[in-house]
């Protein structure tokens, strides 16, 4: 089985480096113009300009391993980590690149079946983990924007029932349904769910059409996570947990630890099996049914905005850059953050990205060491964030949103 994989292999780079060098009865084509290469998470977008009649190849690899001459592409083939690919059209997807690594792209093209011209002069481009490199969208409206979730498509809410949508994460359209509470808390799993002041919950399967549910409590109500499988579960103000099979019918929770503290942020780990929900004052609860609930101490005393799990821990991040990890939900550490402002929400997805005032974003790869990412281009607090297919949405003060892939 293997010799007959080499021995293909050894077929395609004789056909590409036939055609390369010989081709047919036609002829090369001049070097084509406009080469551009953006990188994204494990990706290149590579363009240049089309010309009628000209099949073109591509061929990139680690620019490390690239030749200096692009003259004739004979010595682009084969190299560790490279791709040579005929008959390509503009843009082209360079897909399940490492990311860090710089990559070289060169294409050339034929007419008429002949062989291949001169390659263009490379360019380079590094794909790097989403959550990096940020770009700021235009302001959705004046509404101050506070929670944010990813389905088929992002779904922004907030103050006032500011609520938007978004194929891109970058061009947002209001959502046309009418509620003048204060939405805070936004999660998908199925169908989405939003909740808010006064204990409202709305869902809807499209984001389109919404319908109010009856949540059995008039708690204003923070934010809403689920276990993906049967459970929802939604907090809030005077330390208020209630919970739903489906999201259209509520209860209370069985049990939950006496507090009269807000809770602000609620998630669930399928790795651990376990719920974890932080709020005011250092507050930390922790449940493995999501429906009785036990205080664990967190050894700080300020407010805990948010909670997630990525990278093999929970984390939780809240007033004046404080960062927690921990492995069970139980025990809590303290970690170094490189931001002092308040931090107001954090997500993972291929490493997990922390957002709060005045714009500032952190990023860390094992729940520990944290950095802070270059500026966003806005100053404006930032007060969710959701990872959606290979890019981070955040939302904010003034409906900032921002954009990274």
């Amino acid at each position: 089985m293997l010799l007959r994989a080499l021995k293909l292999i050894t077929t395609v780079w004789l056909t590409l480096l036939v055609l390369v060098a010989c081709g047919g009865g036609g002829s090369p084509s001049p070097a084509a113009s406009g080469l551009k290469a953006i990188a994204t998470e494990s990706t290149v977008t590579i363009s240049w300009d089309m010309v009628s009649g000209v099949e073109y190849w591509i061929f990139y690899a680690p620019t490390s391993v690239v030749p200096a001459s692009t003259a004739s592409m004979g010595g682009w083939i084969g190299l560790p980590g490279g791709v040579s690919m005929i008959n390509v059209t503009s843009p082209y997807v360079a897909s399940g690149l490492t990311n860090g690594v710089s990559y070289s792209f060169s294409v050339n093209g034929r007419t008429g079946g002949g062989p291949g011209g001169p390659g263009t002069t490379p360019v380079t481009a590094t794909p790097m983990l989403a959550g990096s490199t940020w770009s700021l969208g235009s302001a959705t409206d004046a509404r101050e924007l506070r929670s944010a979730m990813f389905g088929s498509s992002y779904v922004a809410a907030g103050a006032s029932g500011a609520m938007y949508s978004s194929t891109d994460g970058a061009t947002w359209s209001a959502i046309n349904y009418t509620t003048s509470s204060n939405l805070n808390g936004a999660s998908y799993f199925g169908t989405y769910k939003l909740v808010g002041d006064a204990g409202l919950v709305l869902v809807s399967s499209d984001a389109v059409t919404w319908t109010a549910q009856t949540s059995g409590t008039t708690q204003n109500l923070y934010a809403v996570a689920s276990n993906s499988i049967n459970l929802t579960v939604a907090v809030g103000a005077n330390g208020t947990i209630i919970t739903s099979p489906d999201g259209i019918t509520w209860s209370a929770a069985v049990t939950s630890p006496a507090t009269s503290n807000a809770l602000y942020g609620v998630t669930y780990s399928s790795a651990t099996g376990t719920w974890v929900a932080v709020g005011a004052a250092g507050t930390v609860l922790r449940s493995t049914d999501g429906l009785n609930w036990t205080a664990v101490t967190s050894n700080v005393v300020t407010d805990l905005r948010g909670v997630t799990y990525g990278a093999s821990a929970f984390v939780a991040v809240g007033s004046s850059g404080t960062v927690l990890s921990s492995a069970d939900g139980s025990t809590w550490t303290s970690q170094v953050s490189p931001l002092a402002m308040d931090l107001k929400a954090v997500t993972y997805g291929t490493q997990l990205v922390a957002v709060g005032a005045g714009g500032n974003v952190m990023t860390s790869t094992d729940a520990v060491t944290w950095t802070a990412s270059a500026a966003t281009g806005t100053t404006s607090n930032l007060n969710a964030i959701v990872r959606g297919t290979l890019a981070y949405v955040s939302i904010g003060a003034a409906g900032t949103n921002l954009l990274a892939k």
